[in-house]
């Protein structure tokens, strides 16, 4: 554009912001935030029931130790869950309800988010209710009903994509700025975010708007972000890039799981749920035709989708764009709802019926966990987890190792250690060691490795491993003079790892001191149990 208020001379002016097209009442649809924050909290108040229903999963277990060792990094999530996880343990003290609720609260967030996204690109009021319910309704979100790094990880990426896309619409750099807190913040809880990074300005670059990597607010929020980020990278480096070895772990542990790369893009539609995946498929073709400004959005997922399949990352690796595709799905779904338009009744009929299949899946998973005493049959089939979701058997563990380390004579006991084959049975019983005597627990596994060996004044050392032989426990009970077979858990209705197939040995009379052996006895990938 040129404008002549100067006379005798062309100022040029920048591009109008893309805004996208009013109702047909000429008037642009407000942000319903009564209304999606009603939809939200209710649907997230049914996922709490769940939430308070079953004891603390490994994953928290793990946290929670980490928690009470507070560090700059760890080798394979940043401190701020196990910040969060502490501090939860502090105000209420062996509380699962109060772990759960920053979960909770975040899916909240995400949901607003998502009908923000909505917004920005036009949605009337009641799509953008209906985008937040797609996204707080979808199976996914089962992983904000305990405490956990992926559920802090997409609400960041998803606040980022948030101002992004209201950037794009109104040009306020501060939002840029915003990005670039967001993504410091984010940093702190995963390195996934560099995924996002990557691919968000390589499709800027091909479809932009690159006017955005002109703005000196975007260069000083990537600047904060660098910042945020040096500390994990000097705790890294000091330790030989652990988070490397931890995502080569993960890819292969993905590449041998049922489905490989297949089922990780299975894994990403099924996650999805009715609604959303309405949505989903909706916001790709709304992106791809329909919202071209916004089209960035779609280039960054699909590089994501690529780099992740390809790399043997997990499905949930690509969720924080998710929220901005539903958003886009709304966008899309409100045009086809206006008055007129063709096939208007078509579209209101088969989103009324994905609402009622979201409602019923999502009752169906709230009144998880499957009852104990309905479980009759071992199911180790695909579908098997369904029965044991909620279940947690890491408290029977517990008393079979508190057994065995009070049978141990008098004398011996204050040199007695734990060491526990997977980093999230040595999570479960160094948590129970509050309730009943539990010798000091360490683990060669993944992240516990980082916490050290047992002291070399220990010369007994309680081994809690799986019963198969797998190469890591013969390494380490190889490392004794004498191990003994102490007890086994032995429960084909249990979980694999926690109550069923685990085996206890003492050792006695190490051959080389732990301190010195170590090193060699760890490992990133969890053994099957």
């Amino acid at each position: 554009m040129i404008s002549s208020r100067t006379p005798g001379r062309a100022v040029l002016l920048p591009p109008p912001a893309a805004t996208p097209e009013p109702d047909s009442t000429g008037v642009r649809p407000g942000f319903a935030w009564r209304g999606v924050l009603l939809v939200s909290g209710v649907i997230t108040l049914v996922w709490s029931v769940s939430a308070a229903r079953y004891q603390l999963a490994g994953d928290e277990l793990y946290y929670l130790a980490c928690g009470r060792r507070l560090a700059v990094d760890y080798v394979d999530n940043g401190p701020v869950i196990p910040l969060i996880a502490r501090l939860c343990d502090l105000i209420a003290p062996g509380s699962v309800l109060a772990l759960r609720i920053p979960g909770l609260l975040l899916l909240i967030l995400v949901s607003v988010l998502t009908a923000a996204v909505a917004y920005e690109l036009g949605a009337r009021p009641r799509v953008q209710m209906l985008a937040a319910a797609g996204y707080a309704c979808s199976p996914f979100v089962v992983a904000y009903t305990v405490l956990d790094s992926v559920a802090f990880d997409v609400a960041c990426q998803a606040s980022i994509i948030w101002m992004l896309v209201r950037w794009v619409r109104v040009r306020h750099d501060r939002l840029l700025l915003g990005v670039g807190v967001a993504a410091a913040i984010d940093v702190q809880d995963k390195w996934l975010i560099l995924l996002l990074t990557a691919c968000v300005g390589l499709a800027v670059l091909v479809a932009g708007p690159r006017e955005i990597l002109r703005r000196p607010a975007l260069w000083l929020g990537l600047l904060i972000f660098a910042v945020a980020m040096t500390p994990a990278l000097l705790w890294q480096a000091s330790r030989d890039w652990p988070q490397l070895a931890t995502n080569a772990a993960i890819a292969k542990e993905t590449a041998g799981s049922d489905g490989g790369q297949l089922g990780t893009i299975l894994a990403i539609m099924i996650t999805t749920g009715f609604l959303g995946g309405g949505l989903g498929v909706l916001g790709l073709y709304g992106l791809a035709r329909k919202l071209r400004p916004y089209r960035f959005v779609l280039i960054a997922a699909a590089l994501m989708l690529i780099l992740v399949v390809g790399g043997h990352g997990r499905s949930y690796y690509v969720a924080g764009i998710v929220p901005a595709i539903f958003g886009a799905g709304a966008a899309t779904l409100s045009g086809f709802l206006e008055p007129g338009a063709d096939r208007r009744i078509l579209w209101r009929r088969l989103f009324t019926g994905l609402v009622v299949l979201s409602t019923v899946l999502t009752a169906f998973l709230a009144m998880l966990p499957y009852p104990k005493s309905k479980i009759a049959v071992t199911n180790n089939g695909y579908w098997g987890f369904i029965q044991h979701y909620g279940n947690d058997d890491w408290d029977e563990l517990a008393d079979a190792v508190h057994r065995v380390a009070i049978d141990l004579p008098v004398a011996e006991q204050p040199g007695t250690a734990v060491v526990a084959e997977a980093y999230n049975g040595a999570g479960a019983l160094d948590h129970f060691r509050r309730y009943q005597w539990i010798p000091p627990v360490y683990s060669p596994n993944r992240g516990f490795s980082e916490f050290g060996p047992p002291p070399d004044s220990a010369t007994t050392i309680v081994y809690v491993g799986y019963t198969n032989d797998s190469p890591e426990k013969r390494a380490f009970l190889a490392n004794f003079a004498q191990t003994t077979l102490a007890a086994q858990l032995v429960d084909p209705l249990g979980i694999a790892g926690q109550n069923h197939a685990m085996s206890i040995y003492i050792c006695r009379a190490p051959l080389v001191p732990l301190s010195v052996a170590w090193p060699k006895l760890t490992y990133m990938i969890v053994p099957p149990a």
